[in-house]
């Protein structure tokens, strides 16, 4: 063999390590360094450092060849899974026989190449965020410590990387995981939580966002702040804008060009660089504008930012930006006693109602089965359930790039909160000045996206004497602080704001308000008499919950668990006193007798809930400006607050939420939803219109459908008749018993009542009516459809009934605790004896 066909052979065998990873611009480049060619090992704490394993150097078989197979981003559960070390911990309670993992420390290597033309450059490894806490080592060489999930760091690397142009990687990176810390008390707001009444408290961690190293000439762009502000009222979704961008940079450069262009627009300006920073701004006399989808178009500019040493291209980024302006309004019909914080949302002049969600956490627990595809699936999901806002609550992390920008993308705003919830914080000195740096940071990676239109301090942290007595609010003022430094964007300081702490912390008893008490406190109070009672600007927190499909619960539950419900349904989260009083309340029957009756019971009845309570709060508008159901993802398999399971499939609750959130909508406002035959059924008839358009000459329908009338299109078991009527759309339905038309004139961005209409209930007792609402223009379309379902029963009778089954759970709670081992008494009482 010829020397010359021998190296091809090698080189053919060595497959050119990273060559693939490379991104290269004119100015800049990056070696990706986020694969599934990662390593990683367990040791005790400690040992790591004085085994040596910081030292390894980078061989082609040596002491780390056999370790477990990693990938970054990931996490470390979801790699032992992978590597056959640990089994599923979403199936059965798997979840508690994974907590070992959380006290070792695992150590991270992966090995990389950087080629000789590349030294002399400015050389930047950059980590996009670690969980928890970390230290990185690179070719032996201790680079630093890092705390906190949710900031990105960096280090400058020049001089200690080797620049070779080997056929086998020459650099090794190490990065030390500590165990993740137990005491959420210590890390609130730099870490999300692990432990609820949804979580299991195995904690996650891992290298959960990317990994790269960034390759510039002498300096290199740190960050940038974009802020715009409308100087004219938007017409067509242009206006006069004036684009302030400003940033800071890293090295040496006396120059920086900024550039925004869309289309044909180009806009192009030069700022000079001093001290480090650049500051500069744009008059733009016709903006497109980022709006919301229903108040416009998410219209996004390119951005470039070219740092020049003289005419020296050194560095370049490329963005897409929204030009937006939020602004806040107070909400009409208050008084200044009870209200005197901003709680309408203005985005470029148009206010707008959130149709909101909470999102529920990322899609996955585990950061190893996150990926840009499974955002995509579910923000277009949440659109597609006429979701306007998402709201990232305090039990869960900020969100990573792919999330915001597909929002930024969709239109769809998103309320972000900092990771404090339902604590007490600590006042230590030492923790306090990590936290603020963390939320400065967390600000700056995040804050550049059109669709974050508010930052919020904390989750439930007004929630018990403990918090009154404690320093949470002044922690929560203090964040709003550095907020302010940092960008624009609204600030609020917790929600709920008007709860009983937070009266007595000297918050308005309107401010805001979560709605939980009908779910927590389920056969106490029908949804009828609970939501009508809350008055406030603002309902953050919606609740209901329901049971995924079967073909859902069998991913998760051992076959004999799955029914009679066996303790992995509490296990993952299933209160079953409550998920049987609310059928109860929707259906007059629980429907314990078949997992098929019961699991689809519960989707209708938690849709049916958030369909009454949604729709009472949209017609309140614009005294009410936002709810938001809790939630619209959970992210692990759990039998809870969720309208599209972890699996992402849709319950049917789903379609009564699209239904309520659809942005023109024909809302029937009633008192109750049981009447006796003779008994006289009133309705309101509302039309709520969240778009900036009219319409006239249209036709608000209603017809009511005995269903028993209709009993072809049902099941043949009477059983199910109430279960088929409600989660059916039954379009071929005829024969109605009653009838009302009347013509309208729907102003924009409105809520009006236009009539009202009385009907004596016909039938018999057990019966269920069908309310069919629809609004036609005058060419004859179906601009919206409404539906609700009436039954022939006695309301006194339920209330009665459901009552004694809120009582009787209360009972078993004070009898057996509140571990999910009392919905199994049988159960117990086998394993007791």
């Amino acid at each position: 063999m010829k020397d010359d066909d021998y190296n091809n052979f090698r080189n053919l065998e060595s497959d050119s390590p990273n060559e693939d990873n490379k991104i290269i611009s004119n100015e800049r480049v990056v070696i990706e360094l986020s694969s599934r060619n990662w390593c990683m090992e367990r040791m005790r704490p400690g040992e790591g450092v004085k085994e040596g394993i910081h030292l390894l150097q980078s061989e082609l078989s040596g002491n780390n060849y056999s370790w477990i197979p990693a990938k970054v981003p990931g996490d470390v559960y979801t790699d032992l899974f992978m590597a056959g070390e640990i089994d599923d911990p979403f199936f059965d309670r798997n979840m508690g026989k994974c907590k070992w993992v959380q006290h070792y420390e695992w150590w991270y290597n992966y090995s990389f190449n950087v080629p000789v033309e590349y030294k002399g450059k400015m050389s930047t490894l950059y980590f996009g965020g670690v969980d928890y806490s970390c230290d990185i080592y690179l070719n032996g060489i201790y680079l630093g410590h890092h705390e906190g999930m949710l900031s990105s760091f960096s280090f400058e690397v020049s001089d200690k990387l080797i620049y070779k142009n080997s056929h086998t990687p020459d650099n090794i990176l190490a990065v030390k995981l500590d165990p993740p810390p137990k005491n959420q008390k210590n890390f609130a707001g730099m870490k999300h939580n692990f432990a609820g009444d949804y979580l299991p408290g195995l904690i996650p961690f891992g290298i959960w966002k990317g990994v790269k190293l960034i390759l510039t000439d002498q300096a290199r762009i740190l960050d940038y702040r974009l802020e715009t502000k409308i100087l004219d009222i938007p017409k067509d979704g242009f206006a006069k804008t004036n684009v302030t961008i400003s940033g800071n940079i890293e090295g040496f450069s006396n120059n920086v060009i900024l550039r925004l262009t869309k289309n044909n627009e180009v806009y192009e300006l030069n700022s000079d660089v001093i001290n480090n920073k650049f500051n500069t701004n744009f008059y733009i006399d016709k903006a497109s504008l980022w709006y919301p989808y229903e108040l416009g178009n998410p219209n996004r500019y390119n951005l470039e930012i070219i740092l020049r040493d003289g005419n020296k291209k050194i560095d370049s980024i490329c963005e897409k930006v929204g030009l937006r302006e939020v602004t806040r309004e107070l909400n009409p019909g208050f008084t200044s006693e009870e209200v005197e914080k901003k709680w309408t949302f203005l985005i470029n002049g148009k206010k707008m109602f959130l149709r909101s969600a909470c999102w529920g956490g990322q899609p996955s627990f585990f950061y190893g089965r996150n990926n840009r595809e499974k955002y995509k699936y579910f923000l277009n999901n949440a659109r597609d359930c006429n979701i306007n806002n998402l709201r990232i609550f305090g039990w869960h992390p900020p969100e990573d790039d792919d999330f915001y920008d597909i929002c930024d993308e969709l239109g769809i705003t998103v309320w972000t909160n900092f990771p404090f919830a339902t604590q007490v914080f600590s006042s230590d000195e030492i923790y306090l000045n990590k936290v603020y740096k963390e939320c400065a940071e967390i600000v700056k990676d995040r804050r550049n996206h059109p669709s974050t239109i508010m930052w919020m301090g904390g989750e439930e942290v007004y929630f018990s004497e403990a918090h009154v007595e404690s320093n949470n609010k002044n922690l929560m003022v203090k964040i709003g602080e550095i907020v302010k430094e940092y960008t624009n964007t609204p600030y609020e300081e917790a929600s709920p704001l008007s709860s009983r702490e937070g009266i007595k912390l000297g918050y308005k008893s309107k401010e805001s308000v979560h709605a939980n008490s009908h779910y927590y406190a389920a056969g106490a109070v029908f949804m009828e008499d609970y939501y009508p009672k809350l008055d406030a600007c603002i309902v953050p927190e919606l609740t209901a919950a329901s049971s995924p499909n079967i073909s859902s619960l069998k991913k998760f539950l051992k076959k004999e668990d799955l029914w009679p419900s066996g303790f992995g349904w509490g296990y993952h989260a299933a209160n079953m006193d409550l998920l049987a009083t609310l059928n109860y309340e929707v259906f007059g029957t629980a429907y314990t007798d078949s997992l098929e009756h019961f699991s689809e019971a519960t989707q209708i009845a938690q849709g049916t809930i958030f369909q009454y309570s949604l729709e009472y709060f949209r017609r309140q508008k614009p005294h009410v400006s936002g709810v938001a159901l809790c939630h619209f993802i959970t992210n692990w398999p759990i039998i809870k607050w969720d309208i599209i399971d972890y699996y992402g499939t849709k319950k049917k609750s789903f379609d009564f939420v699209k239904r309520s959130y659809n942005p023109i909508l024909p809302s029937l406002e009633y008192g109750k939803r049981r009447y006796i035959p003779g008994e006289k059924f009133s309705a309101k008839m509302f039309v709520v219109n969240d778009y900036y358009k009219e319409y006239r000459d249209v036709k608000y329908c209603v017809n009511i459908y005995n269903i028993y009338e209709n009993s072809d299109l049902l099941n043949n078991d009477p059983s199910y008749y109430k279960l088929d009527a409600l989660s059916t759309l039954t379009s071929n339905i005829s024969n109605s018993v009653f009838e009302k038309e009347i013509t309208v004139n729907i102003e924009k961005n409105s809520s009006e009542c236009f009539s009202k209409f009385d009907w004596i209930v016909t039938g018999n007792i057990g019966e269920v009516f069908l309310i069919m609402v629809k609004l036609i223009d005058c060419d004859g379309n179906i601009l919206s459809h409404n539906e609700y379902s009436i039954l022939i029963d006695s309301q006194e009778v339920a209330v009665k009934k459901a009552f004694e089954m809120y009582k009787k759970g209360r009972k078993l709670r004070e009898q057996y605790g509140k571990n999910y081992y009392r919905y199994n008494l049988n159960r117990l009482k086998e394993y007791e004896l």
